[in-house]
């Protein structure tokens, strides 16, 4: 067979053949046909048409369709889910008080006992708003003794520099910012020397709870110009009942913290005075009031207690008499760090002895530094012995630096013809009252004490001087001399000033100064010694004391007088006198 290009690759033979008639055959098989070139309507509905490219893009278009439907929908469920959480939440805090949110909200019951039940050792310190980063104004040591139920307490300074695990020499109060309750615990452990375990820690947002429970009713022995951290003015507390709202009780926590100066470290007590006070109202006089204000305030404090636990610590406190609730300051030195100011260094050689299980039932060591206030009335007409008395009185301070007695008058009597004088007590329950009172007798030398209860007055304790009083009387004896205060008799101060800088007659004139400034009114100093020093190269000045009550508190009376120095304590004193002044040569320079 032969291939014929011309005839479409057929031979002639093939062609005659298939045609037949001599027609021209339609071929059967030809390339393209007809039908390749008519164009039908495409709807895109028959996928089986359709190019293998072109189904891939309409199924990804679907995919991310119903991806992006998806996404939708979520945001939207998520919108609507947050509206009605925050819409309720603010129409309950827009129109609903908690008194009327019903018995739900009250989640917290009083348990059925609210005995404490153990012995625990516990921290209870106060803070700023922000309880995560908190600034520690106070901080409270308490050990509570539940065979006696009994209830010792310990205020710290939060400028206290202790020894902060993994820190090194830190302030106390910043132990707490760094590491929280925890890291204070283990510095307390460790810096108190007591060989103690703490148990558990309270923390308050002061401002926030006083605010919840609608204020607080401080009770002063004092009148006090509070320094108002927040808008740097100050407002005034007066003796008896204050009502103080959060702000000023943060402010006044801090005032009396030790970082103010011219405060005295003796105040600090006063803290533990506003966490009895809070605490009591929290309690309040009712179960239901109990649960109530333990509702409003749980926000706002911080516990590793649990909270039926922490309901039974309040209600224990709260309970507790004030022979059973002593409160005590820590012994601190002062000085001043630059970048930091008025620093505090602890002493607590005697505190083993003050928390001793041992003499929990018999606490008479124990006894709450309280100022009492008086008034003196001059009931025979001599001329200024009552002004007299008063400058004694004020020269009587706790150890602790704070003082003992508050003369909020001093006037004449109703008449001038006592014979004897008396020493009226208004407050006859309270036996820091009485302690005041017998030691006002001591003091004088005279007189009869007497109670009055159906009357309202002032002050705790009213003295009318009689024809019986001798104005020269300062204590029936001398006290008793212990080691290194020799010749320290009713309240006069032995002093000893050396010369530790070089300036010829510095000594002398220091000594002038400070007999001119202390032995205004009455004779609290006396300077036994002006001398040198053991070398001239002192930069600093050193007040120096030793044991004794007020020592420390008339050494910061000096370091306020001379503006320069620092005050160190010391078991025993060389010179065998109260307090050693040595001056350097930043008293020069100033």
């Amino acid at each position: 067979m032969s291939f014929d290009f011309k005839n479409g690759g057929r031979s002639g033979e093939e062609e005659e053949k298939d045609t037949g008639e001599g027609m021209p055959p339609e071929p059967e098989n030809d390339f393209f046909k007809d039908d390749d070139f008519e164009f039908e309507d495409y709807s895109g509905d028959d996928l089986d048409d359709e190019g293998y490219r072109s189904r891939r893009i309409r199924e990804k278009k679907k995919r991310r369709k119903l991806l992006y439907s998806t996404i939708a929908v979520i945001i939207i469920v998520i919108i609507v889910a947050t509206a009605i959480v925050f819409g309720y939440r603010y129409i309950k805090n827009r129109w609903f008080s908690q008194a009327e949110a019903g018995p739900e909200e009250s989640v917290i019951n009083v348990p059925e006992s609210l005995e404490l039940g153990q012995d625990i050792n516990i921290i209870m310190a106060t803070a700023g708003q922000d309880l995560l980063e908190p600034e520690v104004s106070s901080i409270i040591f308490s050990s509570y003794y539940s065979a006696s139920n009994e209830l010792r307490s310990l205020c710290i300074p939060a400028r206290t520099l202790m020894d902060v695990p993994g820190i090194g020499a830190e302030l106390a109060g910043k132990a707490v910012e760094i590491g929280g309750m925890d890291l204070l615990s283990l510095t307390l452990e460790k810096g108190l020397g007591m060989d103690i375990k703490i148990d558990h820690f309270v923390l308050f947002d002061i401002a926030n709870v006083v605010d919840k429970l609608g204020g607080i009713e401080l009770d002063m022995d004092v009148a006090m110009a509070v320094k108002d951290y927040d808008s740097d003015t100050s407002f005034e507390l007066e003796p008896g009942p204050n009502l103080m709202d959060g702000s000023e009780v943060a402010n006044f926590l801090k005032y009396v913290s030790g970082m103010e100066k011219d405060v005295k470290t003796g105040y600090i007590d006063y803290q533990k005075k506003v966490l009895d006070t809070v605490i009591t109202k929290i309690v309040g006089e009712t179960e239901e009031d109990l649960t109530n204000n333990i509702n409003l305030v749980k926000s706002y404090i911080d516990s590793d207690l649990s909270m039926e636990e922490l309901i039974k610590l309040f209600a224990t406190v709260s309970g507790l008499g004030a022979d059973k609730n002593t409160v005590h300051v820590l012994g601190v030195s002062s000085t001043e760090l630059e970048g930091e100011g008025i620093v505090y260094l602890p002493d607590v050689s005697n505190l083993s002895g003050l928390f001793n299980k041992d003499e929990a039932a018999t606490s008479e060591t124990a006894v709450q530094e309280r100022t009492v206030s008086i008034r003196i009335l001059n009931g025979v007409g001599t001329p200024g012995i009552a002004g007299e008395l008063e400058s004694v009185l004020k020269a009587q301070v706790f150890e602790s630096g704070k003082e003992k007695f508050n003369v909020l008058e001093v006037g004449n009597a109703d008449n001038w013809d006592y014979t004897a004088t008396e020493i009226i007590v208004y407050t006859s329950g309270e036996p820091e009252v009485m302690n005041a009172a017998n030691e006002l007798k001591s003091l004088i030398g005279t007189g009869s004490i007497t109670t009055r209860q159906e009357e309202v007055v002032v002050s705790d304790i009213v003295i009318i001087l009689g024809s019986d009083y001798n104005p020269g009387f300062e204590g029936a004896e001398e006290t008793e001399e212990t080691e290194g205060q020799e010749g320290e008799v009713s309240g006069i101060t032995n002093i000893v000033i050396l010369n530790g800088e070089g300036t010829a007659g510095l000594a002398k004139t220091v000594k002038d100064i400070l007999e001119d400034h202390f032995n205004a009114d009455t004779d609290v100093i006396k300077v036994v010694e002006t001398k040198d020093a053991d070398n001239w190269d002192y930069t600093q000045t050193e007040i120096r004391y030793s044991g004794g009550e007020g020592m420390e508190a008339l050494a910061q009376q000096i370091q306020e007088r001379l503006k320069v120095g620092v005050i160190k304590k010391s078991d025993s004193n060389p010179d065998g006198v109260g307090i050693t002044v040595l001056i350097g040569s930043d008293y020069t320079s100033k």
